[in-house]
């Protein structure tokens, strides 16, 4: 699948590049919400590197007790043999101290760390001590996350808030745009029924194009509902209920159906699952209210549509509506 709409993201990436080979390092910070492709843009830029580029990889994990220095663990399998030592002993200290200097050799390296918004502390730490010091190393710091995946307590926004230009390039990804998805379609018209439910998010579309039948392609619904099961249990059960409503679930309905439904929302709403449209709240993507509907056992879906339908009939809605 054709990588479209990511060459000014891979030409800032080449320019950081270009930064860190004067000597002059710098941290480039790769985002956007799950899906959207921060993984291939950075496989694309790896492989247009030349041979003398280093290139160390690490990634954080989605654990319920995260690694500790997991992704400098990583690291250090692909680096020399200093780093691995400050590992086995107990001073973490000495683990910065040893990744800063396996970064100020003379080959120019490029450090990628996938997912830091599951990074733990000493990771987090261990990065902001490189990122504090880059821009006197010939290295790159190359770092994804999602956006729209990182609580506002979290301390991963302690550290993005402690970088600054010209150290620092921030990327942000963006959806696919409507003419985009029509090109990876191959036809007008099943291209613009594409973008509808996927709101351009490249992994849906991907997932979509590559799917043999009908229905929600089964790595989507696994992805949708790997997210959803991190909120909370109120939370859920709002999702579940605005499932079984078309489009978007207007304000007024919502007050009847679930009292207190804002507090609900919001962690969703942070999370980029669902968001406000045209005076009512939706789920992002189409395509995650049907995964999100076809994961509902038949006895609870009908008990919802049973509710739904009570509460726009005490409404007065448009016939066309109940229907």
């Amino acid at each position: 699948m054709p990588l479209l709409e990511r060459d000014e993201a891979l030409a800032d990436l080449h320019a950081a590049l270009g930064s860190a080979r004067r000597g002059q390092g710098r941290v480039a910070l790769v985002s956007g919400g799950a899906g959207l492709g921060k993984t291939s843009v950075v496989r694309a830029f790896l492989a247009g590197l030349d041979a003398g580029v280093a290139v160390r990889e690490g990634a954080c994990d989605d654990l319920l007790t995260p690694r500790p220095l997991g992704p400098i663990h990583d690291l250090s399998r692909q680096a020399g043999p200093a780093l691995a030592r400050a590992l086995a002993g107990d001073d973490v200290h000495a683990v910065f101290t040893a990744l800063l200097d396996e970064l100020a050799g003379g080959a120019v390296t490029v450090v990628v760390v996938e997912d830091v918004h599951w990074a733990d502390d000493a990771s987090l730490d261990a990065l902001a001590f490189v990122a504090r010091r880059i821009e006197r190393l010939p290295a790159l710091l190359l770092l994804t996350y999602r956006d729209d995946d990182v609580p506002a307590e979290a301390p991963l926004h302690r550290v993005l808030g402690g970088l600054r230009a010209p150290s620092a390039v921030r990327i942000a990804l963006a959806p696919l745009s409507p003419d985009a998805v029509v090109q990876l379609a191959g036809q007008e018209e099943a291209g613009r029924r594409l973008y509808a439910s996927t709101g351009g998010n490249p992994f849906f579309v991907t997932e979509l194009l590559a799917a043999e039948h009908e229905g929600t392609p089964a790595s989507v619904s696994h992805a949708v509902m790997a997210r959803v099961a991190r909120l909370p249990r109120p939370t859920r059960e709002l999702l579940d209920l605005l499932a079984v409503v078309p489009a978007r679930t207007e304000a007024a309905l919502l007050d009847g159906l679930c009292p207190g439904w804002p507090e609900r929302a919001a962690i969703a709403e942070e999370r980029g699952v669902v968001g406000w449209q045209g005076g009512g709240l939706a789920f992002r993507h189409e395509l995650a209210r049907r995964a999100v509907e076809e994961a509902l056992p038949a006895s609870r879906a009908r008990g919802l549509h049973a509710r739904v339908l009570a509460a726009l009939q005490a409404a007065g809605a448009d016939p066309a509506r109940l229907v």
